[in-house]
């Protein structure tokens, strides 16, 4: 009976002990790009996978949003507790500590409809097509990207997703490129304007763009370790792919 007892006494002990250690975690998120971050609803797969993966620990997570600009800034100060994103002025072992693996690593694709029969094995097969990409593109997607649609008049670049979204099934432009994940959530809200039943088909040309994988980076050690171990979980789990599905299909 003394057993039990002490062995009862010490499992509500550990269960305390994990309770106090489970913490609210302020998250700035510096980016707000739907169906990543829906800062709106502070929702977002992104979102929604650091959640759930701080939850497998009792954390909570509190999403704040700030420019990528003063994210440093921020977390030397101790404003936040963590940031959905990495910078070259917070360096792991000097008080931040980064993610073992990226939360999300975006998918970068040209994508045309089937029925025009493009063939583009690489970049250097968008020369001369009509094209219309996100802001930015020529800088963020590599010189390779950059050269192959260099001094075409049939380029342009814009921000509104869903008016890129019409171009493509309209075919006023003959490729999109982007990111896949993006391209899937807005064109569900593009289907009463086109026909979005269109086959389309999904060339990968641009590599995975590994700058831009949103390392989580945390002040706390612990927090950092339980993040990593969520993370692992959702994904072993088939709870990962769950939570994107939520907000994309195929």
């Amino acid at each position: 009976m003394k057993k039990t007892i002490k062995t009862l006494s010490v499992a509500i002990a550990l269960s305390a002990a994990a309770t106090v250690q489970a913490r609210e975690i302020t998250m700035i998120f510096g980016l707000a790009l739907p169906p990543y971050v829906i800062q709106e609803s502070n929702s977002g797969f992104e979102i929604d996978i650091i959640r759930a993966a701080l939850a497998v620990k009792g954390h909570t997570l509190k999403p704040t949003y700030a420019s990528f600009l003063v994210v440093p800034k921020m977390l030397k100060e101790k404003q936040a507790d963590a940031a959905q994103r990495g910078n070259p002025d917070l360096k792991e072992g000097e008080g931040f500590y980064y993610a073992s693996e990226p939360t999300v690593v975006y998918q970068d694709n040209a994508i045309t409809l089937k029925k025009n029969n493009l063939k583009i094995d690489s970049l250097a097969d968008l020369h001369g097509k009509s094209i219309v990409s996100f802001q930015g593109a020529t800088q963020f997607l590599g010189p390779d990207f950059a050269a192959a649609v260099k001094g075409n008049p049939h380029y342009q670049e814009s921000s509104n997703e869903r008016r890129k979204l019409q171009m493509l099934y309209a075919n006023s432009a003959q490729v999109y490129t982007g990111d896949v994940n993006i391209f899937k959530y807005y064109r569900n809200t593009v289907k009463n304007d086109v026909d979005t039943t269109q086959e389309v088909v999904y060339h990968k040309v641009f590599p995975i763009n590994t700058d831009v994988t949103r390392d989580a980076v945390f002040l706390d050690k612990q927090v950092r370790d339980d993040f990593n171990a969520g993370l692992k979980q959702l994904k072993s789990s088939g709870q990962y792919q769950q939570i994107i599905k939520k907000y994309v299909s195929d």
